[in-house]
């Protein structure tokens, strides 16, 4: 299992070798979208099927430490090759390829204890979905917040870098933004709320106030007021875009960060 993760992982570097080659040709030739997606298509089934593998055995849902990182992964590229069906997300892949890589490598190093969920709990299942998902949609608007600071950069300075003509409109990314935060906004909620008020039924003990819980309802809190202000007063760019970087970094302490402190640091 180790040798497909690493070469799932060199895939990924290599896509990113791809397209970060073709965004500094700087030529007019249009972007052979067709050609990566076709590359990655083969590339995420044998991904999904490493990660199904346990499920299907055992009848039971994996969550250590490595196994969480590569599933979050997966559901990022996941939400990009549907996406790129429907949305122009040229220039995420700068981004998203070589973390998807960087991850993978760091669940391979640091595969924490492996802890398995019965999956036919289901109160517990649907909250674990939604928040994978929810981490899956942040991630990738967190990416698109980071290429909306970088645009916003080059586009102040007034450079034509090569990533001002490789990367859509301003107004583009960060209505991409918003959409996807809205999404991944409801799946928290849903997420806060089963994980809160439901907590005797989805873990089967009253809810403690740990510092997951803490992060998490303040991640909610971020997201809620971002999408607030962007309602009522159209708020956008860099500070919007800050913003939703710390959000995710909020909600990856939330979970991400006490599994790996927990798991592979102190070992429990």
């Amino acid at each position: 299992m180790p040798y497909v993760l690493i070469c799932l992982m060199l895939v990924y570097a290599g896509l990113a070798g791809f397209v970060w080659l073709h965004h500094k040709k700087r030529n007019d030739k249009p972007y052979p979208l067709k050609t990566e997606l076709g590359i990655l298509m083969p590339a995420l089934v044998t991904h999904g099927a490493v990660l199904s593998l346990p499920v299907l055995q055992d009848q039971v849902l994996i969550m250590g430490f490595g196994y969480s990182i590569s599933l979050i992964v997966w559901l990022m590229l996941m939400m990009y090759w549907m996406g790129s069906f429907f949305y122009c997300l040229r220039g995420l892949q700068l981004l998203l390829y070589p973390c998807a890589a960087l991850s993978l490598l760091l669940g391979l190093v640091f595969p924490g204890k492996f802890i398995g969920y019965q999956i036919s709990d289901w109160p517990f299942m649907l909250h674990i979905s939604t928040s994978l998902l929810a981490y899956g949609l942040f991630g990738i608007v967190t990416l698109l917040a980071v290429l909306i600071l970088l645009l916003n950069h080059d586009l102040h300075k007034k450079r034509f870098s090569p990533l001002v003509s490789f990367l859509p409109p301003l107004l583009s990314l960060e209505k991409l933004m918003f959409q996807g935060m809205w999404a991944g906004f409801i799946l928290l909620t849903y997420s806060v709320v089963s994980g809160t008020f439901f907590a005797e039924a989805v873990f089967g003990r009253p809810v403690s106030f740990t510092h997951k819980t803490v992060f998490g309802v303040l991640s909610w809190l971020i997201y809620g007021g971002l999408l607030l202000n962007h309602s009522m007063t159209a708020w956008r760019g860099k500070k919007a875009a800050v913003w939703t970087i710390v959000g995710f970094i909020s909600l990856l302490l939330a979970y991400i960060g006490s599994k790996f402190i927990l798991e592979v640091v102190l070992h429990k």
